[in-house]
């Protein structure tokens, strides 16, 4: 416990020292005074999530860290591939890889149909690693409120592995603070996991909590970074993620 103690606050405390490096940058293009209010908070946020999260029982942390490439085909067609990697026990061991393909089609103004595959390979404990196959669809509603854009998503998916399957109804609802001329958009995000068939419905096996921070490098790429709180009946998971996107 206490080796797994002093690698979560190095670190965190390599996370909030580069918060406070990307807001200075932003103040030196943008000179917006919200933007270091928001740097502050989210760095001393970096310096005390070790020992809050460490504090809470049962939870063992982990490291999320993935590349997402867009490519906008036409108007309404858009094609999306995801690759990301999950450690495990403090970061000790690797848990899973993950390529997930698809495609979102916009059928309204607010609203898109969305339609994935994804292959996994993943540690099974005793079972030892195993490949997974993935699949979702489902639709995301969002537009923007103000300076806020709001989102819902919901997501069937069915995963094979093992010899065992799972499906699952996944729900989001995430809300984006987007004040025009920011390169920082602060973002949190709820997402619940329901079992489906059977009598487990509602039992909310998992729920995920995700406070972050996306930031614009380029007209084509930005850096997704955040932390993610999930329940789990299992067991919980304070999860430290990062994510490049790149647009085609």
């Amino acid at each position: 416990m206490g080796k797994d103690l002093e690698n979560l606050v190095e670190i965190f405390s390599c996370y909030s020292r580069f918060s406070w490096y990307l807001v200075r940058i932003v103040m030196r293009k943008q000179k917006l005074r919200g933007c270091l209010v928001m740097g502050i908070v989210w760095a001393c946020v970096g310096w005390l999530l070790p020992i809050r999260t460490y504090a809470v029982a049962h939870g063992e942390f982990a490291a999320w860290t993935g590349v997402r490439v867009d490519w906008q085909m036409n108007r309404y067609w858009k094609f999306r591939g995801t690759f990301q990697t999950r450690t495990q026990q403090g970061l000790k061991e690797m848990e899973r890889e993950r390529l997930n393909v698809g495609v979102n089609c916009r059928v309204l103004p607010l609203m898109q149909l969305k339609g994935y595959y994804e292959l996994q390979y993943r540690d099974r404990g005793k079972a030892g690693w195993k490949i997974g196959h993935r699949y979702q669809a489902g639709f995301v509603v969002s537009g923007p409120v103000g300076d806020f854009k709001l989102g819902w998503r919901e997501l069937f998916q069915h995963t094979f592995i093992g010899g065992g399957k799972e499906v699952q109804l996944r729900s989001r609802l995430q809300a984006v603070y987007e004040p025009t001329g920011w390169l920082l958009h602060p973002y949190f995000s709820v997402e619940s996991f329901q079992p489906v068939g059977g009598g487990a419905f509602f039992s909310l096996p998992r729920v995920r909590y995700r406070p972050g921070v996306r930031w614009g490098l380029s007209r084509k790429t930005a850096l997704d970074v955040y932390y993610c709180r999930q329940y789990d009946v299992k067991r919980c998971l304070n999860v430290m993620g990062i994510n490049l996107e790149i647009k085609l």
